[in-house]
């Protein structure tokens, strides 16, 4: 389940990591959508556009095993092995899961937004010199900046998200739910 979750977020970063790129470029200079995606042809080739793009693959990976795999997989093993009600194991699992994948893709997240905001690759150059770069200049503790609040964040997404699936899933698909 975990697994699976991966390998779906993993291909989403494909289409995350150019309009994640357009809307950093995009706010830092103006302009609509399609003209910023222009400039970046222009100025820097189409390639690009996929400038993070492993990051991004990285970061939406983890993310959703976050919130498809491992929260379940915790409030199913809670469900199945303690005596705690039904909401607490939800609770637990939405804590554990979206911490623990919120911890794991957060430096990816880092790295990746600062590689877009570099499209000319001044500072930023590779993912990995990106890494080295933050953390000499900043130290390790400048990869998790804004931990708290992208953690507080998933841990609701991994909890609402759920919420909707079990919601959800005998409307869709109600011949495995009878």
């Amino acid at each position: 389940i975990i697994l699976s979750g991966f390998i779906g977020g993993s291909l989403s970063g494909i289409v995350c990591a150019p309009l994640e790129l357009l809307m950093i470029q995009q706010q830092k200079f103006g302009g609509s959508l399609i003209n910023t995606s222009k400039q970046i042809i222009r100025k820097y080739g189409f390639k690009n556009h996929f400038r993070g793009l492993i990051t991004s693959c990285g970061r939406e990976g983890i993310y959703t095993a976050g919130y498809l795999g491992l929260g379940p997989v915790i409030t199913r093993k809670l469900d199945e092995n303690y005596n705690y009600s039904k909401t607490t194991n939800k609770i637990v699992g939405a804590i554990g899961g979206g911490t623990i994948a919120s911890t794991l893709s957060h430096p990816l997240d880092t790295c990746k937004t600062c590689m877009q905001g570099d499209i000319n690759k001044r500072k930023y150059k590779t993912t990995i010199k990106t890494f080295i770069t933050l953390t000499k200049e900043y130290g390790i503790s400048s990869l998790f900046r804004g931990y708290y609040w992208r953690t507080g964040k998933m841990i609701c997404t991994v909890f609402i998200l759920n919420e909707c699936k079990q919601f959800l899933s005998p409307l869709f698909f109600p011949e495995i739910f009878n």
